[in-house]
C-alpha cells in the first residue's frame, strides 16, 4: 500500500510539473471543504479537507490535472488522503463576472482508511483581484471503503482559491 501511494504522489507532482512548463495554460487550485456524512456512516464520517489540484487549461472550456486531498473525520479522529485525477468544464455564458463550473474527480483514497474516491461538484467561479478567482462548489463525494466495504459518502460544501 505504501509503494502504490508513493508511486501516486510522484506522478501528481510529475504531472503538476509538466504542466506548469506552459504557464499560459497552467491553472491550479486550493479548496476548503467541510462534507456532511450521509446513509450508513451518516454523522460519524463528517469531516474537513483540504485539497489541491494543478492542472492544464486545454481551451476555454476544459482543464485537466490532478491533485491530492487530506480529509480528517472529526468524529473518528482519522484521516483519508484522496490522490485523484481531475477534469472540469466552464459552462459558457454571456456574463464575464461569474462562470459557472462542473468538475468531476476520481481516484484512490490513501491513509488510515483506503478505498475509491468519487466526487462530482458544481459550482460558480467569481473572478477577483488579488488570485484569479474564488470558487464555490456544492458536490457529493462516493469513498468505499476497502476492507470493510463500507460506503462513506457524504455532500460537500468547499471555497476555493484559482491561481
Amino acid at each position: 500500500m505504501k509503494r502504490l501511494f508513493m508511486t501516486l504522489v510522484v506522478a501528481v507532482l510529475l504531472v503538476a510539473t509538466a504542466f506548469a512548463q506552459n504557464a499560459n495554460k497552467y491553472r491550479g487550485f486550493t479548496d476548503l471543504s467541510y462534507s456532511l456524512g450521509v446513509g450508513d456512516v451518516s454523522t460519524d464520517f463528517d469531516r474537513f479537507a483540504l485539497s489541491t489540484t494543478h492542472g492544464y487549461q486545454l481551451d476555454d472550456l476544459f482543464f485537466v490535472g490532478a491533485g491530492v486531498e487530506f480529509e480528517y473525520v472529526r468524529n473518528a479522529a482519522i484521516a483519508l488522503v484522496p490522490i485523484y485525477a481531475d477534469v472540469r468544464a466552464d459552462i459558457p455564458i454571456r456574463s464575464k463576472s461569474i462562470k459557472p463550473f462542473v468538475d468531476a474527480k476520481i481516484g484512490y483514497a490513501a491513509g488510515e482508511v483506503d478505498g475509491f474516491y468519487f466526487a462530482p461538484t458544481i459550482g460558480v467561479r467569481v473572478p477577483v483581484k488579488f488570485v484569479k478567482a474564488l470558487n464555490f462548489g456544492f458536490g457529493y463525494k462516493l469513498q468505499k471503503i476497502q476492507d470493510a466495504h463500507t460506503n462513506t459518502n457524504a455532500i460537500t460544501f468547499n471555497v476555493g482559491i484559482e491561481f
